[in-house]
């Protein structure tokens, strides 16, 4: 039998042996817990499956690279959205930019240390712009910084495929490089780094990820898809009810309006304010366009002389302000213009603060999800300040059909399997097309669900909270899905669905158009009527029911009868009673729509 001695001294032993093996373990996971490994610069398809390896990329090239920065305390502002948006007592407590800023953002001496550090491996500094930060240096030291390594790759096919299926057809074959190691840093200088752009080449030079959901050229004249009858916006603000608004004081007054602005583009101001005298608009708002960068190279923007001749329209008494950043971020050299596209939302939601903010410029969902999930998160996080700060984002579903797969016979938009961003976004509201079929005078005799509207699945977001709890029979809860609302997007006399018979002053000359891009400006000017802040808007429209009945954090409310549901038209999923993947919801008149906003939002009483 063993002495008492000998036990306690294995116990002893014991003891310490468990202590020792803690403490080993203690020190590995120090260890491991000293890199930040930046998971978002290595998606799921960082390296395009069957590429084919060829070389180290040159250590001694020259690369310009941007440092993507993420916002801290992230699982606090996802709970102060809950709290805003979902309960009555801190209902619609909206942030102002620099309050944001200073809750949320990475703190002047966090990013004067990352920049020293990547000083240390001479990489050169070149810019800060917000949550970017700029710099250039050779493939071998941003290795060493990142502890990466960059090679060149041969992808020696046509198509390029994600999520397993078809994105775009006739890219390849082509080389690119990338990192074949995740990117890492110290964890202190690296905590708050949502990615890298630039150390891979997929984007631009192969890739062009910027897309004007306005795809179709305008056109003067063309035999079968010219309307003999123009719709003009005050016919349209007639039928959709602005016109009572008008006359109950809704104009617009104490709102702006933000335009998307296609990067390295611009606009003649002199069209838009010929297209609002040209049909009488009483605009006493102002016009202002920013413009960053002198890149001009896309040439005039017809898009977005669309988005401010009819947001503007329809909202007179709005101030409107179009964005254009023009090889203001990082140069030409970084992921094409996207960084410019992002830099346009940030300077918005920072600077300008809109109570309504308008998209018609799009990107691929499903191709930032797979290749540049930064990118993606970046345009995310901005979309949540906006909804902190009580800004509306509506944003056009795209012009494409069901989930990009079928467009209209007469043009090719080249990317498919995927929905478009930030549409998908839960915070922001994506505006589906309807179809208005003309008399032979113009007046509107019906309207239908436009067959080229995009709807779809998002392959990022799940179901929102708004989507499972919503008052609209047949809303999906199986993802996040769009539209969540349209407005016209065509239409004319005895013309085909993707006819032209909206009009437009582009270049002094009057030209016509289709598209879901004006759907959106046209929304986004009814939700300004309102004069006020109402936030991310889907909260509201899944809770307004066809019947008037309005639910709200701060009570039941009888509104009016807002929505028009649509019945007929395909994408070729049909339109049907209830939610559907041509309209969402449907669409609405306009002056019950802004009263309903305003009752759910607790600014007026029914």
């Amino acid at each position: 039998m063993e002495s008492k001695n000998v036990i306690l001294k294995r116990v002893m032993l014991l003891l310490v042996l468990i202590l020792s093996t803690t403490t080993f373990l203690t020190i590995i996971a120090q260890s491991q817990a000293q890199y930040y490994y930046i998971q978002t610069s290595s998606p799921q398809y960082t390296i395009i499956p069957g590429s084919v390896f060829v070389e180290p990329l040159n250590s001694s090239q020259t690369l310009y690279i941007a440092v993507l920065l993420n916002f801290t305390n992230l699982a606090s502002l996802q709970s102060y959205l809950n709290e805003i948006y979902l309960s009555a007592p801190q209902f619609h407590h909206w942030l102002t930019p620099s309050q944001f800023r200073e809750y949320y953002y990475p703190s002047r001496s966090y990013v004067n240390s990352l920049i020293k550090y990547l000083e240390s491996y001479n990489l050169q500094f070149l810019g800060n712009y917000g949550l970017i930060l700029v710099f250039s240096g050779t493939v071998g030291n941003i290795e060493k910084a990142f502890n990466t390594y960059i090679n060149v790759y041969y992808y020696p096919f046509k198509n390029l495929y994600w999520f397993g299926l078809l994105g775009i057809k006739n890219i390849g074959p082509f080389y690119y490089y990338s990192n074949n190691v995740t990117p890492s840093l110290p964890f202190n200088i690296g905590k708050y780094v949502l990615g890298v752009v630039g150390i891979d080449s997929l984007d631009p030079k192969v890739v062009n990820v910027v897309t004007q959901t306005w795809h179709l050229p305008m056109v003067k004249a063309q035999s079968g898809l010219v309307s003999k009858a123009i719709i003009s916006p005050i016919t349209i603000e007639q039928y959709f009810n602005f016109t009572l608004a008008y006359e109950r004081g809704y104009t617009g007054g104490g709102s702006n309006i933000a335009i998307e602005g296609v990067p390295e583009s611009f606009v003649n101001v002199s069209d838009i304010y010929s297209f609002w005298q040209l049909y009488g608009i009483p605009r006493t708002g102002h016009l202002n366009v920013i413009y960053f960068g002198n890149v001009t190279t896309g040439g005039q923007s017809g898009e977005n002389e669309l988005d401010a001749e009819w947001s503007g329209a329809f909202a007179p008494a709005a101030n409107v302000t179009i964005v254009f950043s023009n090889g203001y971020v990082g140069g030409p050299q970084l992921a094409g213009n996207l960084l410019n596209y992002y830099y346009e939302y940030y300077y918005m939601v920072n600077y300008l603060n809109p109570n309504v903010i308008s998209i018609s410029v799009t990107v691929p969902e499903s191709f930032l999800a797979a290749y540049y999930p930064a990118m993606l998160d970046m345009i995310h996080n901005i979309m949540l300040q906006a909804a902190a700060q009580g800004i509306s984002v509506l944003a056009a579903s795209g012009d494409w059909g069901y989930e990009s797969d079928h467009p209209p016979p007469n043009f090719h938009i080249g990317t498919y399997n995927t929905i478009w961003y930030p549409e998908s976004d839960p915070y922001v509201t994506s505006v589906g097309g309807i179809f208005l079929n003309a008399s032979s005078n113009g007046s509107i005799v019906e309207i239908s669900g436009w067959d080229y509207s995009t709807g779809g699945n998002s392959v990022v977001y799940p179901a929102q909270i708004y989507e499972i709890t919503s008052l609209i029979p047949f809303t999906p809860v199986i993802v996040r899905t769009y539209p969540d609302i349209a407005f016209v997007s065509a239409g004319g006399y005895n013309i085909p669905e993707f006819g032209f018979g909206l009009p437009l002053v582009f270049q002094g000359q009057l030209f016509v158009w289709y598209g879901t891009s004006g759907a959106a400006p046209m929304t986004a000017a009814m939700v300004a009527l309102a004069g006020t802040r109402l936030g991310a808007l889907n909260f509201a429209l899944y809770h307004i029911s066809y019947q008037g009945i309005i639910e709200s954090p701060l009570g039941n409310f009888v509104g009016k009868v807002a929505w028009i549901p649509i019945t007929s038209g395909n994408n070729p999923l049909p339109a049907h009673y209830g939610w559907n993947y041509v309209t969402g919801p449907g669409t609405y008149n306009a002056y019950a729509m802004v009263y309903d906003l305003l009752l759910y939002s607790g600014l007026i009483e029914s």
